[in-house]
């Protein structure tokens, strides 16, 4: 590290320390009725947390509506069909729109569609959706488990935490053992048409490693088997928009816990600064403030005197 370097990252600190202690100093020389009227202000201020608390309770009534509030609420054998068939269709009408606006070389108003697409429409409306139903079906379920919970407990307790945790990985495991089945039937079926005598190689179960290709909507993965009768590239189920369904259903889970995260978190800076003015108008802080100022000043003069140093030396 350069002279120039080290004195660029020490003055950082010191340019945030010298800033605080200064206005701990401003507000101390302030008068009392100032300080008190700031805090009163700040008393006073919603900082927007109601806003965030209304938002999710808004969301997650929306989502009872739609799902009922049970678990076996019948309205959900025709909600969750029509949730997955209005999801699968936006998702598929992005990857048109993709298709026309970066792939279309021609300029053309009608450009045939790509085969990936083609077969992924046929093999979703035909077999995966049937998988998609169960994994929503499930993520819905715990998801009116994990909201349940942030009623009886409230929802920035660590249970309501614990279970949208646990409903974030009980979905995503239902998704990879469906993605695993749909592998190893595809397998099957490639070696039973095209290579009946060859012995069937072993696709592990690596859930993790394949959440890249999950999130590629507009590129689905293809499988290269190697056969005595040649080499095959199978495109078997678009995995991507049984991911992205399954990830749909618990929008209005992650929804609710990240807005009453940061309606906490707005609570807290509002206690926070109010502290902080109750505290910068003691003599106590004051004499601190002063003392670390000059402190400051202090260490900065020998940071001055290398920069200057580096100057003359062309560092």
């Amino acid at each position: 590290m350069t002279i120039a370097e080290f004195v660029a990252l020490m003055m950082v600190p010191i340019t945030v320390l010298a800033t605080a202690t200064g206005v701990f100093i401003g507000v101390g020389l302030g008068t009392k009725k100032n300080r008190l009227e700031t805090v009163r202000i700040l008393k006073a201020h919603p900082f927007g947390a109601k806003r965030f608390e209304k938002f999710a309770q808004l969301w997650s009534s929306y989502f009872e509506i739609i799902f009922g509030l049970d678990f076996l609420n019948k309205r959900q054998l025709l909600t969750i069909p029509l949730f997955i068939l209005i999801v699968s269709v936006g998702f598929f009408a992005t990857w048109v729109l993709y298709v026309y606006i970066f792939q279309n070389q021609a300029g053309t108003l009608f450009v045939p569609l790509p085969l990936t697409m083609r077969q992924a429409a046929h093999d979703f409306y035909t077999k995966g959706i049937f998988a998609t139903f169960v994994i929503v079906a499930c993520a819905i379920q715990l998801t009116k488990f994990s909201i349940r919970a942030g009623k009886e407990s409230g929802y920035c307790s660590a249970r309501f935490y614990a279970a949208v945790i646990f409903c974030i990985a009980a979905t995503y495991f239902l998704f990879s053992i469906a993605v695993y089945f749909f592998r190893v039937e595809d397998m099957v079926r490639l070696y039973a048409e095209l290579a009946p005598n060859d012995s069937l190689p072993v696709i592990p179960y690596a859930p993790f490693s394949n959440m890249a290709s999950s999130l590629s909507l507009f590129q689905p993965p293809t499988l290269i088997h190697v056969t005595s009768q040649g080499w095959f590239s199978t495109y078997f189920m678009p995995e991507p928009l049984i991911f992205y369904c399954a990830a749909t259903a618990q929008v209005s889970l992650l929804g609710v816990a990240v807005s009453y995260q940061i309606a906490m978190a707005l609570e807290k800076l509002k206690s926070t600064s109010i502290g902080v003015i109750k505290m910068a108008g003691t003599p106590k802080t004051n004499a601190a403030s002063v003392v670390a100022f000059i402190l400051i000043g202090l260490f900065a003069i020998p940071v001055m005197i290398l920069a200057i140093g580096a100057i003359v030396a062309g560092e």
